[in-house]
């Protein structure tokens, strides 16, 4: 069954201002799993995890437990270190385990290890991969490894969040119960597999809906031969500021570094977050773990309020300021991001809007009418700003 994998989100701190946050979760899901030699079978999930977030370093951990209809047990663990040493640069490294039986790898399972390097441009997000696995079955072990990169776009408008890019990555493994079950041969002999990965993926995001499609190519190179495609459709709707459904269906390609089959799947699951960041609202998020090569969910915060929406998704938010005036007033809003330079907000219809975005990390946004004094806008936790007076609090991960 496809893992589930939440993706830890990172905090920067920039000034004086409450430093930490909190989330906790709980899932569970059914799924209809085929793999290419074996039959199709039906398949329960639960799990559950904790992330923490301090300054520029965020910590999560995370477990579930699979139950396949022929009565096949598995289990996957995550741990995932996020650090964050400048507002565009984002280091995340992963340690995962994965078993059959539910215990710690011992004659079946797998240990990996990946790390990716992002660094943001404006709206493009540039990312260096590279992974490592060691995968066990009956005593036989194998290895594999992974490097590549990837490329991101993203915008946020009134209608909603968009995201595109894509990502190619070269992989080796010496599994040929992973590659033969796949159809990926050997020309001649070899020391191992070589393959080339391309994908290119999509998203949308506007309040509690998320829809996200992708499309994958493997290629053999070398004395390796055969090609795999995969695609993959995902939809997550947020009942309430706690609850998010998850509905996906598709083919996932076989993991060279966790040891993880390909196979077709279309399951359905639900998020409960029991503890979460205060004065937030959870609207519904889902991304394709490109990391590990199978289906994943991440859930992050947007913030609503009367004066202000922020939509948020790792690396990058959208913030829009919108206050009622008189017409002929002076709308100024200033942010801690531009080193506190104010910006006078057009007017559209009866409110006077502004948007701008914000990288990651943890801002003031401050906003007052007519030369008056600052404020924070309502609907954000509200802290000093650097100059005696007051703003308020956004956290983009």
């Amino acid at each position: 069954m496809a893992a589930v994998l939440v993706a830890a989100a990172p905090l920067r701190a920039q000034a004086p201002v409450p430093r930490s946050a909190t989330m906790v979760w709980l899932d569970a899901g059914g799924a209809r799993v085929q793999q290419p030699t074996s039959a199709r079978r039906s398949a329960g999930s639960i799990g559950g995890g904790v992330w923490h977030a301090r300054d520029r370093v965020a910590l999560a951990a995370e477990g579930s437990t699979t139950l396949a209809s022929d009565s096949i047990r598995a289990g996957q663990y995550v741990v995932r270190v996020t650090v964050l040493p400048r507002a565009v640069v984002r280091t995340d490294i992963d340690l995962s385990a994965t078993t059959n039986g539910g215990i710690l790898p011992g004659s079946h399972g797998n240990r990996a290890l990946a790390l990716w390097q992002h660094v943001r441009v404006g709206p493009l997000e540039l990312s260096a991969l590279a992974g490592v696995g060691r995968t066990t079955r009956a005593g036989r072990p194998s290895e594999g490894r992974r490097l590549g990169g990837a490329l991101a776009w993203q915008r946020s408008t009134a209608v909603g969040t968009v995201r595109a890019g894509g990502h190619y990555v070269r992989g080796w493994t010496d599994d040929f119960r992973l590659m033969e079950a796949a159809g990926i041969g050997l020309r001649a002999p070899a020391p191992s597999y070589t393959l080339a990965d391309r994908q290119l993926d999509a998203s949308w995001q506007h309040g509690p809906l998320w829809i996200q499609a992708s499309r994958a190519w493997r290629v053999g190179t070398g004395a390796t031969r055969g090609t795999a495609a995969a695609g993959h459709l995902a939809a997550a709707w947020s009942l309430n500021a706690s609850t998010t459904l998850i509905a996906q269906v598709g083919e996932q390609l076989a993991d060279v570094v966790r040891g993880v089959p390909q196979a077709r799947y279309t399951g359905l699951g639900m998020r409960w977050n029991p503890i979460r960041p205060p004065s937030v609202r959870r609207d519904a998020r889902a991304l394709g773990d490109e990391r590990g090569g199978t289906v994943g969910i991440t859930t992050v915060p947007d913030v609503r309020g009367d004066e202000v929406l922020v939509q948020r998704r790792e690396g990058q938010g959208e913030v829009s300021i919108s206050l009622l005036a008189a017409i002929g007033s002076v709308v100024e809003i200033a942010s801690s991001s531009t080193e506190w330079k104010p910006v006078r907000a057009p007017r559209e219809g009866d409110r006077f809007v502004h948007r701008f975005p914000l990288p990651s990390g943890t801002h003031r946004v401050a906003v007052r009418v007519n030369g008056g004094a600052w404020r924070a806008p309502r609907g954000l936790a509200v802290v000093d700003d650097d100059f005696g007076g007051k703003a308020g609090l956004i956290v983009i991960p």
